[in-house]
């Protein structure tokens, strides 16, 4: 074979190689199917899979409806080992982020006024809140425990697109999504999230959001009917975390 043959040979070759890259692997890209459209995330019911604050488990619904921090007790009065425990974690997080920190006292419940009041000697004031997403937790009237799961993604404009999801919440604690149309799951109307809502007794409300202070740290923290359920906050180039918060049983902190 001449040279020129061989140059010919190998140049269809290279041709060939791309076309079928072209073909067969942006085919591939171009197809593949969209539960949202293409300017729209797709939110899970477990945002710590996209590294974002986990939503609390659902829980088995006591006949009485969520209610916010004002209703409850002081820490100390309800459970005095959740007091104790969380006054430990309150020094342990002002020695882990080198950081001043505010009282909490008896008198307190563990809300995010009170988890401001903590923190705010060495972050300064707030200057700005965004909500990241919110959990509605239903109980319908066959005993099915359901969650209206709300994902709240900044655009380019920094405007707040809202997407949904429906979960049906398995006993084994798996979720199965109930369908719902695009037109549902995009942007959804206030008139349709309170329908979803109406299919059932309210169980709990939960909501994660980010809290910006005056010295530049942030604070991210989720909430569970007013009382605070978890919460990170980064300082002097350590990163504090806790979560199971709202129960002395659950409650783990630690520094990092």
């Amino acid at each position: 074979m001449t040279k020129r043959n061989s140059l010919i040979l190998v140049g269809v070759v290279a041709v060939i190689l791309v076309l079928s890259y072209c073909f067969f692997g942006g085919s591939k890209t171009n197809h593949m199917p969209q539960d949202f459209p293409p300017d729209l995330p797709n939110p899970s019911a477990n945002p710590s899979a996209q590294g974002e604050a986990a939503a609390p488990p659902p829980e088995a619904a006591s006949g009485e409806p969520a209610i916010d921090s004002n209703g409850f007790l002081p820490t100390k009065m309800e459970d005095p080992k959740r007091f104790e425990l969380l006054q430990k974690n309150i020094k342990d997080m002002s020695v882990c982020l080198n950081m001043k920190t505010g009282p909490f006292t008896q008198n307190d419940d563990m809300n995010f006024e009170t988890l401001n009041t903590i923190i705010a000697p060495d972050l300064g004031e707030v200057v700005t809140t965004t909500e990241d997403w919110s959990a509605t937790d239903i109980k319908t009237n066959s005993g099915e425990i359901r969650r209206i799961f709300i994902k709240n993604t900044p655009n380019v404009e920094m405007e707040a697109i809202r997407s949904l999801k429906y979960y049906s919440m398995q006993p084994n604690g798996t979720q199965k999504e109930i369908p719902l149309s695009k037109e549902q799951m995009a942007n959804p109307s206030d008139t349709l999230i309170a329908s979803l809502e109406a299919d059932g007794q309210l169980v709990s409300k939960s909501s994660a959001r980010k809290v910006y202070y005056q010295n530049g740290d942030d604070l991210s923290v989720v909430e569970k009917n007013g009382r605070i359920y978890s919460f990170e906050l980064m300082h002097d180039q350590k990163t504090f975390k806790c979560s199971g918060v709202d129960s002395a049983k659950t409650l783990s902190c630690q520094c990092k």
